[in-house]
């Protein structure tokens, strides 16, 4: 599947840039250990619902991702990163590379006009990459999938998460969406109360089991039943 491409750092070329990321991959890797058990919660967001939508401590705007959003958000050079930005960004030049950026959007601190949050919004047109993936089950006709958020330390802790997955949630009507998933980790709190703020709800469990590094793996997605508390989860 054709993807829209990319700058420097994330087109197919450039051997030093792939090598960085494939070391920062294996580095995530080994943080799997010999065995892991993961869970996650889908969230949902209903479309024809009215919320209010949060707002940020810094005024953002909201616009689809470019090319050059890329190279500021996910640096090829990750040597100046914490551990753990050095994998989340690796693993989001290799979901770029995957999907370009087409359906990725971009929060952009007004103050200096730099993109300051990144998430892509896909359809059920990608199906056949969605669950290539393994992290989430193909869409349903009228489903969206809002994912890989990532915001930068130079912007966390100022409300931009929620204020700004609200309003990318808002534009899956646009791709013919009734409601729009997520998935968070159910050990990340402060992601799960962004996600509240932004009017997710809890709507079924991803188990995942490692093996090996991650070499072996097996997930299961199971809706949670009208009547289960989780359902009214405030986090």
């Amino acid at each position: 599947m054709g993807v829209e491409i990319m700058s420097r750092a994330y087109s197919n070329g450039g051997m030093a840039s792939r090598a960085r990321v494939m070391a920062h991959r294996i580095e995530g890797r080994l943080q799997f250990g010999l065995a892991r058990n993961l869970v996650s919660y889908g969230l949902r967001r209903d479309l024809a619902a009215a919320i209010e939508h949060p707002s940020a401590r810094i005024p953002i705007a909201v616009r689809p991702m470019t090319a050059a959003d890329l190279d500021a958000l996910l640096p090829a050079d990750m040597s100046a990163l914490a551990s753990q930005d050095r994998i989340e960004v690796a693993w989001r030049i290799r979901f770029a590379r995957k999907f370009g950026i087409g359906g990725g959007y971009v929060a952009v601190d007004e103050r200096t006009g730099r993109p300051c949050y990144m998430q892509w919004l896909l359809h059920p047109g990608q199906n056949e990459d969605i669950v290539r993936l393994r992290n989430f089950p193909a869409l349903a006709e009228g489903e969206a999938l809002l994912e890989n958020a990532y915001t930068p330390a130079s912007h966390r802790g100022l409300g931009i998460m929620s204020a700004a997955m609200a309003r990318i949630a808002a534009r899956g009507s646009e791709v013919g969406a009734r409601h729009v998933l997520s998935f968070v980790g159910s050990d990340n709190p402060a992601s799960l109360k962004g996600c509240r703020r932004a009017g997710f709800a809890p709507y079924l469990v991803h188990s995942r089991r490692d093996l090996l590094f991650g070499l072996l793996r097996s997930d299961r997605f199971e809706p949670m039943a009208d009547d289960d508390p989780r359902r009214d989860w405030r986090f």
